[in-house]
């Protein structure tokens, strides 16, 4: 009998596609005004390529296992520095047998059922015991062990766990179960299809498991050596098998570990300048985990670039418009196309480089998926998941223990994301990966978090500090500090607008909406950006403040936070609510960033107003307090960088800050990880940041788009359609939409329905909001989502 390893690929009929081609062709007609240029190149292609689909010949399960085995072997072939012999034996003998349960009647009857009903007409359909199951029960440990001479009895357990739970399955069979289920279906048809006795099976190995995936079992932790190994061979036997079913050979593509383009490429691009003290240092320290301080200017993306020396790498940014920046800057400025991009948006992306007679734009999609460049741009939520011993997520782990990490401003984030960032770079520097932290500020209490979970400085991994007085030679302090304790004046601001460029930073959009109408009725020179406007018109905003910091006129822009990191601008004067010293000194950033003139008056206003600060707000009230009183140090001098070093040193000194809610998140955080059982996360669970959102669509909008929602939700219905072209309409319902946190209670003004929801199951999950949306796209005025204000429907105040 002929064993397959799964059903032969589904072709459209001439009748589908006929369907298909009719279904993007009114697509088209009804939607035409709603999508770019580019869109309609995509749908158009789309339709073109419609007949393009090859028959696929269906795979037998020895195939399928030759293929995965052979890309293990050519995996390894060019990365096997990486590993050590038993590593490599491990993971290649974990391909070749953990498909062998598949040889199962009930599998077989699933991917070929003329075959088996001809042969076995009277078999049941009874319930499949998954394969993986099957397939760890089938060998025993004497014969594990002859596999190789380097393995030994305490390799079994991460062997044949890897194994068991290759696929994310509910663990409910004990050795009884699966022993009935064997006799009828499958231990006579694994005899054929290895051509060897086998009497029995090896129940006894699910007592070898590191943990199973169910209620019942009793939770246990796992030594981090013996977890660590499992973790390698379970992902790395995970990311072969994707690339396989695929239909890719290579689990990598265009490595970059002989040629070293990205490096020669930023040589040339830096070729007429000297390297900066940071560009060298980790030139030079190539083959280390680093912690690197710079400041702004300093050449810090470069010298992470080049330390990465050819060899596998991501670069994690805080933000995703952070993430499209760099991955942006490294194919134009460097010239290296080899670049992933990878995070929830990430798709769109790859839309807008769409080029006529592209057709492998989801392709470039999946390969970042299964993390195959030898680049790749994201965010840490995509990386980190597997701190949480999710089924799934271990492919994560595995993929950094043979590259490098990039962590950019880890200064940003919340407790909670450092606590995932510090428990997941031990677990990657005891697999043998390696990171670098590149950061303008790094908080000590940073340093004693990691050297308490085993990342000491001088033997995990070494740290420079480019702040110090030494290395800014050719660097001039760029600002000046002011402190009042007072609402932001206005009055001022006004005055200096006229003559220079001046950014307001407040602490949450209502004070920015508030401050931005009292000054337009003064001054027709005021903008305002933030968080609620539709995404639409914040990319508007957001391309037009950019270009005014690029231009010699004077004016005002009133905005919040998410100016801190993610766009590159550079101000005149900045008029900022005083908040905590990390997102201080980001927003200081954006003040003569560029170091264009020694400011003899201040050029940084801070206003002592406790706007968003407190418990559930924007702000820890005692990293605020203590931020404000080391600031005052500070007050009408120069305040270079090797001051704001000193400044963050004090504010988050260790000692001092043990009783904040600060210091015991991540304190608690990192307890938490310690504790955490296998499976006890669904990889669903696993989010690195926990965001608390709705995505909403005010109902003006949604009034002027509702052919758009009605169209193009009941569009992502259909089947059989390209995830390109369902990318295009999400992303022309998503461009209308904006994201509203929650906290303790669903917003009054937004429906609980989800807009197009049918039989309970959401498309999308866009819910209609009742608040006023003031935007003139026009010439891009307007104080966005006002949710102060709910409209009157049908008379009726909502």
């Amino acid at each position: 009998m002929e064993y397959y390893a799964k059903s032969g690929k589904k072709i459209l009929s001439q009748g589908e596609i006929d369907k298909v081609r009719n279904e993007l062709e009114n697509l088209i007609i009804n939607l035409e005004n709603e999508f770019t240029e580019t869109d309609l190149k995509v749908i158009k292609n789309n339709i073109a390529h419609l007949q393009d689909t090859k028959e696929e010949e269906q795979k037998t399960l020895k195939e399928h296992q030759d293929d995965i085995v052979k890309c293990a072997e050519m995996f390894f072939l060019e990365y096997g520095e990486y590993f050590t012999e038993k590593e490599k034996c491990l993971v290649t003998e974990a391909c070749r047998i953990h498909d062998w349960g598949k040889a199962n009647l009930i599998f077989q009857g699933l991917v070929n059922s003329n075959l088996i009903k001809k042969m076995y007409p009277d078999i049941k359909r009874d319930t499949q015991i998954p394969h993986g199951f099957l397939s760890a029960v089938t060998i025993s440990k004497k014969e594990f062990k002859r596999l190789s001479e380097l393995f030994s009895e305490e390799d079994f357990g991460p062997f044949i766990t890897a194994v068991y739970h290759h696929h994310d399955r509910d663990d409910c069979y004990e050795g009884p179960d699966i022993r009935k289920y064997a006799e009828k279906y499958y231990l006579k048809q694994i005899k054929e299809y290895l051509g060897k006795d086998i009497d029995k099976l090896y129940c006894s190995n699910l007592n070898k498991l590191l943990y199973r995936n169910n209620i019942c079992t009793p939770k246990f932790t796992v030594d981090s050596k013996i977890w660590n190994e499992y973790l390698l061979i379970k992902g790395l036997l995970n990311k072969f098998d994707y690339t396989v079913s695929a239909g890719y050979e290579k689990a990598e593509i265009a490595p970059d570990l002989r040629e070293k383009k990205l490096k020669k490429n930023i040589e040339v691009y830096l070729q007429n300048k000297e390297l900066r003290p940071a560009q060298k240092f980790m030139m030079e320290h190539k083959n280390e985990n680093l912690v690197i301080v710079a400041p702004t200017g300093s050449g810090k993306t470069e010298a992470a670039l080049l330390w990465l020396n050819g060899e596998k790498g991501f670069y994690t940014l805080p933000l995703k418009v952070s993430s499209n920046a760099i991955y942006s800057r490294i194919k134009t400025n460097y010239s290296y196309s080899d670049v992933a991009l990878l995070h929830s948006d990430s798709m769109a992306m790859y839309l807008k480089e769409f080029e006529q007679d592209d057709t492998d734009i989801d392709e470039k999609y999946n390969r970042a998926k299964m993390l195959s460049q030898p680049l790749t741009v994201c965010t840490v939520d995509q990386l980190f998941k597997f701190v949480y011993k999710a089924l799934g997520t271990e492919i994560l782990a595995a993929t950094l223990k043979y590259s490098k990490l990039i962590l950019d401003e880890i200064q940003a984030y919340e407790p909670r994301v450092i606590a995932t960032i510090i428990y997941g770079l031990k677990t990657i520097q005891e697999m043998g990966g390696y990171f670098a932290i590149i950061t303008a500020t790094f908080p000590p209490v940073l340093k004693k978090f990691m050297e308490k979970y085993g990342l000491s400085e001088g033997m995990q991994y070494q740290f420079k500090d480019f702040t110090e007085k030494e290395y800014q030679l050719d660097q001039f302090p760029r600002h000046k500090i002011q402190i009042e304790k007072s609402e932001i004046n206005i009055e001022r601001i006004l005055e200096q607008g006229s003559t220079k460029k001046v950014l307001v930073i407040c602490n949450t959009v209502s004070k920015a909406q508030k401050i931005y109408k009292e000054m337009q009725e003064r001054t027709e020179n005021v903008e305002l950006l933030h968080s609620c406007y539709i995404r639409r018109d914040r990319a508007f905003l957001e391309e037009k403040i950019m270009l005014f910091s690029e231009s010699e006129k004077p004016g005002i822009w009133i905005t919040t936070q998410i100016v801190e990191a993610s766009l590159d601008i550079d101000f005149d004067i900045l008029y900022t609510e005083m908040c905590t010293a990390d997102s201080l000194l980001q927003r200081m950033g954006r003040c003569n960033r560029k170091g264009r003139y020694v400011p003899e008056e201040p050029n940084i206003v801070v206003y002592d107003n406790r706007n968003g600060v407190g418990k559930d707000r924007v702000y820890d009230s005692d990293m605020y307090d203590r931020s404000l009183r080391f600031l005052h140090e500070y007050e009408n001098i120069l305040f270079g960088e090797e001051l704001k070093t000193v400044y963050m040193n004090n504010v988050y000194n260790p000692e001092e800050i043990t009783e904040t809610s600060y210091y015991k998140e991540i304190e608690e955080w990192l307890k938490r990880f310690s504790t955490i059982h296998p499976a006890e996360y669904t990889s669903k669970e696993a989010k690195v940041r926990d965001i608390k959102s709705i995505t909403i669509v005010p109902e003006e909008i949604y009034d002027k788009k509702q052919e758009l929602f009605e169209y193009g939700i009941d569009f992502l219905r259909k089947p059989n359609l390209r995830k390109e072209v369902r990318s295009i309409i999400k992303n022309r319902l998503e461009d209308v939409t904006l994201s509203m946190s929650i906290y303790n209670k669903f917003p009054k003004g937004v429906d609980r329905d989800v807009i197009g929801s049918k039989n309970g199951r959401n498309i999308m999950d866009i819910h209609r909001a009742r608040y006023k949306y003031d935007f003139d796209s026009e010439n891009g005025k307007g104080a966005g989502l006002l949710l102060n204000e709910e409209l009157e429907m049908d008379g009726i105040f909502m």
